[in-house]
């Protein structure tokens, strides 16, 4: 370990970090605090430490959330949720090809088919996922409010009308939860690392200005104190700089 005091225009600038890397640096740098330090140093290493902790909360959501619905599992429940649809307009349909002189029921099929799917019929499935949930939602409210139950279960069989309810519940909960993918897909850690990117600098910075060069065990001190951030520079720069980062992660410039 050198023995002059460290370089105060070394530490001016934040490290290029992801969060992943910024939480791991904070923790280091504050488990490296010394425990005599001064108040300011000691302040402004539980600054470190929290600002840690905000970007390791905000990634653990972010994560999280990310992992709610899967396109694959999106997949299969839309293509569940078609097929309890089709199923039921199948099934009507079919009731009302009957013969009407024969089976009164086929005239009202034929009117079922009309009122639930219109000239359109199951077209709406091609749509976006929060569309078909809308309009399959409201197909569902127009048969509450309107009594249409009795008649569906009645010609269809009540299984039909149960399974495309099920299907329905499962496709909001997987409509939900890719909105919120998307959402946070679209949300990025910059400001999390702009927060630990200053507040390492502000540490390094204090620890620079409580040092006594006529004291040895001072400069020590403070180069312990530095040295975690001192590794991780020695690292980025033996990785090279144009080294990608692992996937998943997002490599931000401090400001």
């Amino acid at each position: 370990m050198s023995h002059d005091p460290p370089d105060p225009t070394l530490y001016v600038r934040a490290p290029i970090m992801t969060a992943e890397a910024g939480i791991t640096l904070c923790r280091a740098l504050f488990a490296a605090c010394p425990k005599d330090a001064s108040t300011a140093v000691t302040k402004s290493a539980a600054k470190v430490s929290a600002v840690a902790d905000k970007a390791q909360t905000a990634l653990a959501i972010r994560q999280k959330t990310l992992g709610k619905v899967s396109d694959d599992a999106a997949r299969l429940i839309d293509q569940a949720g078609d097929a309890s649809w089709g199923a039921l307009r199948t099934r009507l349909l079919a009731y009302a090809d009957l013969p009407v002189a024969k089976y009164q029921d086929a005239k009202r099929a034929a009117e079922l088919v009309t009122i639930l799917f219109g000239p359109d019929g199951l077209s709406f499935l091609k749509e976006a996922y929060p569309v078909q949930w809308s309009t399959a939602d409201t197909i569902l409210k127009r048969i509450d409010e309107e009594g249409l139950e009795k008649d569906i279960d009645r010609i269809a069989g009540k299984v039909f009308l149960d399974n495309v309810r099920a299907q329905h519940e499962q496709y909001g909960a997987m409509v939900q939860g890719t909105l919120l993918r998307e959402q946070a897909e679209g949300v990025n850690l910059a400001d999390q690392v702009r927060a630990m990117g200053r507040a390492i600098v502000e540490y390094a910075t204090k620890v620079c200005a409580s040092v006594d060069e006529d004291d040895a065990s001072s400069i020590a001190a403070a180069r312990s104190a530095l040295r975690p951030l001192d590794a991780y520079r020695e690292a980025a720069a033996r990785r090279g700089s144009n080294e990608k980062p692992p996937a998943g992660t997002e490599t931000i410039q401090p400001g």
